[in-house]
C-alpha cells in the first residue's frame, strides 16, 4: 500500500520508516554534539546498525513465518518479492543491530562504549516510526474492538477489512515515543554516566512488547509456542537478563565502595 508519484509507487512502510531514520539521525546528531563525539564514527555505527537491523528483523520474520512458505515457488520472482518486501519482527532487528555494531567495532575500531548512550535513544525513535508504518498498511493488527480509537481497514492486503480493530500499533508506536524521551532524559542528566542506558532501554520495552503481544490478532504470522508468541518468549529473556545484569553491575559497584 502506498501513493502514487507519478510512475512511482512510494510505499507508505517504507516512508515512515526513511522518516523515522531521518528523525533518528537528527536527535542522534543532537546528542553528538551535545556530548562532543565524532560525528564520522557515529554515522559508521548507525549505518552498521541500521544494515543488521532490517537483516535481523526480515531473518527473523522469515524464521516464524517457515510453515507459511511455500519453498517450492520460491523461484517465481513475484512470489519471492512479496516475501522479501514485506514483514519485520522487531527483535530480529535489535539483534541484528547490535551484530551490525559489532562488526563495526571490528573494522572500524570505533569506541562502540562512547556512542552506545547516543544511539539507544535511536532505536524506539525508529521502531515507532515503523509501528506507524504498521498501522497505515495493516500489519501487526490488533484484535476486534470497538472501542476509542479503534481502526477499521477497508483496503488492507494484510488485516481483516470492514472489522473494527484495537489499534496496537499505534499504541506500541506512543509507548516507543514515550521510551525514547525518558531516556534522553537519563543521558542528558547523567551526562557521561551511561552504561546503564541500554538495560534500562530493554527493561522499559520488554514488558511494553510483552503485554501488547495480547492485543494483537495475527497469531500465525507472530509463531505461537506454548501459550506465548515468540516475541514474548523473547521479552521474558530480554528483561530477566537485562535486570541480571543490572543487578550484577550495581553489587560489582557496592563492593567496591565497602
Amino acid at each position: 500500500m502506498g501513493f502514487q508519484i507519478g510512475k512511482f509507487t512510494i510505499p507508505y512502510y517504507g516512508l515512515c520508516i526513511g522518516t523515522g531514520v531521518l528523525v533518528a539521525a537528527l536527535v542522534g546528531c543532537i546528542l553528538v554534539r551535545r556530548f562532543h563525539k565524532k560525528y564520522d564514527d557515529f554515522i559508521a555505527l548507525a549505518a552498521c546498525a541500521a544494515l543488521g537491523g532490517l537483516l535481523g528483523a526480515k531473518l527473523l520474520y522469515l524464521v516464524v513465518s517457515w510453515k507459511d512458505i511455500d519453498f517450492s515457488r520460491l523461484t517465481d520472482r513475484a512470489y519471492l518479492s512479496i516475501w522479501l518486501s514485506g514483514g519485520f519482527v522487531f527483535y530480529g532487528g535489535l539483534i541484528g543491530g547490535l551484530i551490525g555494531v559489532f562488526f563495526c567495532w571490528k573494522i572500524f575500531h570505533i569506541q562502540v562504549l562512547e556512542y552506545a548512550s547516543i544511539g539507544i535513544p535511536c532505536i524506539p525513535i525508529v521502531h515507532a516510526f515503523g509501528r506507524m508504518g504498521c498501522s497505515a498498511v495493516g500489519c501487526c493488527y490488533g484484535r476486534p474492538y470497538t472501542g476509542m480509537g479503534a481502526i477499521t481497514y477497508t483496503e488492507s492486503l494484510i488485516a481483516p477489512n470492514h472489522i473494527a480493530l484495537f489499534p496496537v500499533q499505534m499504541t506500541e508506536a506512543m509507548c516507543n515515543l514515550v521510551i525514547a524521551v525518558i531516556l534522553i532524559v537519563y543521558i542528558c542528566r547523567k551526562q557521561r554516566k551511561t552504561r546503564n542506558s541500554l538495560l534500562l532501554y530493554l527493561m522499559l520495552y520488554a514488558p511494553v512488547r510483552f503485554v501488547l503481544e495480547y492485543f494483537r490478532y495475527d497469531d500465525a504470522e507472530r509463531g505461537i509456542i506454548h501459550g506465548f508468541s515468540t516475541s514474548q518468549w523473547i521479552s521474558m529473556f530480554v528483561f530477566g537478563t537485562a535486570l541480571l545484569c543490572y543487578i550484577i553491575r550495581k553489587r560489582k559497584k557496592s563492593t567496591k565502595n565497602l
